[in-house]
């Protein structure tokens, strides 16, 4: 093993030295030279001298060393770690053993017979059963020496085969061979008969797998063919179960809500729901050749829910009082609106309901509005949380200061919206919006007598609809329209992610081609060494990583490039300071744009005539 230094002594300094370089085999400008101890000669006393050498190492070595290490520290604790409970390494003078210290079992003893069953199934030699005892007692994490020096067993290849609890799907994974016997398409296929899968088989994708190794992969290889059960009865509504609810904005910036027919009203006596008979099914088989039987269609069940009666038959609903009704997971009642008289505040608590909300006061910040229906609130909403399962009108609007959170799965209705977080998944209709971070999956319309959005960030899966984007302070505004603002967060993060890895591929390539060659030259130091195999092992991971990472990429990318939705419509003006981006292509706006529609043509923003 190659040292890193040496200590030396004698007589005098030339003799000391030339005796240290001699043992270490190297020059002197190639060590670093450290008078440990030293004694002039006397009367008395003898010259002597000590000197410590220590082998000079280059800085761009160490340097790439050091990257190399982080890296592999980093790689370790997030994915090496995570996995396994300990790891073995063959090297030059033993087997060694090295616990992993985040993800320790605290049972000592499992732990001991796992280690001691993985080294028994790879045949490792003269094991210290006391020494690996002794580590899993102590939880070392340190790579410590359990057997001699010896040549690691090889292990033939295998065809796992998996039959799924219905016998619908076989599964097979071809295990690679560790300088074994590997496995042919004639080994798989027998693998196959073993099981008795007759029905269903791929051949062609059995023979991709051999051909193309693919390993260690559970792969679906057959495929039997579901028996068609009988169709339920059906259920007929006498109601409007897909009402879309689309109030307007008028042009003092207030909302019409006398149109916006937002509850579904009944009244006593209105029949809800016919219910008809079940139709019968079709055979199937599995892929063992086994025929499979249908289920029998089913009535359907309806849970009845209060205020509703029943026809004598059972096979008609009624509603039993005037009121809204909703039908949610199979139960069908008829409620009226939970009505809040003042505020939503200390005197309330927080508010959860299965229907619609309204509240004819204000929310209070701090406090939550949950509703399985509508929230419509006449007040202002502070900094509040409300979260609808249908929508969420607000008489006033917003005033978040930064706390406030709205989210609901259908459209969103304000006069004006400030400073506040907002996450729709169907459209939003407002007077003003300033100082948001806005997230729609439809579009958003800011008309009425400001029609302005003004800082923050609005993503818009469609389009975007304003009198004015940006002020003539030039405040930074950031608009993104034609693609869902979820993916459109998952392609960036993407990207940083691949920046980042292929740093640390460089890196790790530098340091492993430096330690190779140096370990053509000379025996590589045992600390060395270990960083060259965690490097090795590293590299191959995050180059996995990163070819995954690239195709997710390209498939989001391809996307994009095939989307012809997304339009910015501006009916007066369109200030400097504001960024636009129309699915991935970005425009930075410089000047006063008047009246203009912007969208996207030929990989480019375009500032074409309005279009509304």
């Amino acid at each position: 093993m190659k040292r890193d230094y040496v200590i030396v002594e004698g007589k005098n300094y030339e003799e000391v030295l030339k005796s240290g370089l001699s043992d270490l085999k190297l020059k002197k400008d190639e060590v670093e030279i450290e008078v440990l101890k030293e004694q002039k000669s006397s009367l008395f006393k003898k010259s002597y001298i000590q000197l410590r050498l220590t082998v000079k190492q280059d800085k761009e070595e160490l340097e790439l060393i050091k990257k190399a290490q982080d890296i592999n520290v980093e790689i370790e604790e997030t994915v090496f770690k995570s996995d396994k409970l300990f790891y073995i390494s063959y090297l030059l003078d033993g087997v060694y053993i090295t616990i992993n210290q985040l993800n320790k079992k605290d049972n000592n003893e499992n732990l001991t017979i796992e280690i001691l069953e993985y080294l028994d199934k790879k045949s490792v030699q003269e094991v210290n059963t006391e020494e690996i005892k002794r580590i899993v007692r102590e939880k070392d994490g340190n790579p410590t020496k359990i057997a001699p020096q010896q040549e690691e067993v090889t292990i033939d290849g295998e065809a796992l085969v998996e039959v799924s609890k219905d016998k619908l799907q076989a599964y097979i994974t071809i295990t690679e061979a560790d300088g074994g016997k590997v496995i042919t398409l004639n080994d798989a296929m027998e693998k196959l008969y073993q099981y008795n899968i007759k029905h269903g088989v791929d051949y062609d994708k059995l023979k991709n797998i051999i051909g193309n190794n693919i390993l260690n992969e559970k792969v679906l290889i057959a495929e039997g063919k579901k028996a068609i059960d009988g169709k339920d009865g059906s259920l007929i509504y006498h109601f409007d179960m897909t009402k879309k609810h689309q109030p307007q904005i008028l042009e003092d910036g207030s909302v019409d809500f006398k149109q916006l027919d937002l509850i579904t009203n009944v009244h006593k006596g209105d029949i809800l729901i016919e219910i008809q008979s079940p139709i019968e099914g079709t055979e199937g088989v599995n892929v063992l050749g086994e025929k499979i039987p249908p289920q029998k269609g089913k009535a359907p069940k309806i849970l009845i829910g209060k205020n509703i009666i029943e026809s004598k038959d059972g096979l008609k609903l009624y509603a039993n009082l005037d009121g809204q009704v909703f039908y949610r997971d199979g139960k069908i009642e008829v409620n009226q609106v939970y009505e809040i008289p003042g505020d939503v505040d200390n005197s309330t608590g927080n508010i959860k309901f299965n229907g619609k909300v309204v509240v004819r006061g204000s929310v209070k910040s701090g406090f939550v509005v949950d509703a399985q229906g509508d929230i419509e609130v006449n007040g202002v909403v502070e900094g509040a949380t409300l979260i609808a399962r249908d929508n969420i009108i607000l008489n006033r609007g917003v005033q978040g200061n930064n706390q406030a959170y709205l989210q609901c799965d259908g459209d969103l209705i304000a006069k004006y919206i400030e400073n506040t977080r907002i996450k729709v998944s169907g459209n939003i209709q407002a007077d003003c919006i300033m100082h948001s971070i806005v997230v729609s999956k439809g579009n958003v319309i800011v008309s009425g007598r400001r029609g302005l959005v003004v800082g923050g960030q609005v993503k818009v899966a469609e389009e975007i609809v304003a009198k004015i984007i940006g002020s003539n302070m030039g405040t930074s505004t950031i608009i993104e329209v034609g693609i869902d603002p979820d993916e459109k967060q998952r392609y960036d993060s993407i990207k940083k992610e691949i920046t980042k890895i292929e740093e640390n591929l460089s890196n790790l390539k530098k340091t492993i081609e430096l330690l190779n060659k140096a370990n053509k030259s000379s025996k590589l130091q045992e600390n060395k060494e270990e960083i060259l195999v965690k490097s090795l092992k590293t590299y191959e991971y995050l180059k996995d990583k990163y070819e995954n990472l690239l195709n997710e990429l390209n498939t989001l990318e391809i996307k994009m490039q095939n989307l012809s939705k997304g339009k910015i419509h501006v009916s007066n003006k369109l200030y400097p300071g504001v960024k636009v981006a129309i699915q991935n292509a970005v425009r930075h706006i410089h000047e006063e744009i008047p009246i203009c529609t912007l969208y996207k043509k030929e990989g480019e923003i375009v500032i074409g005539p309005y279009e509304k």
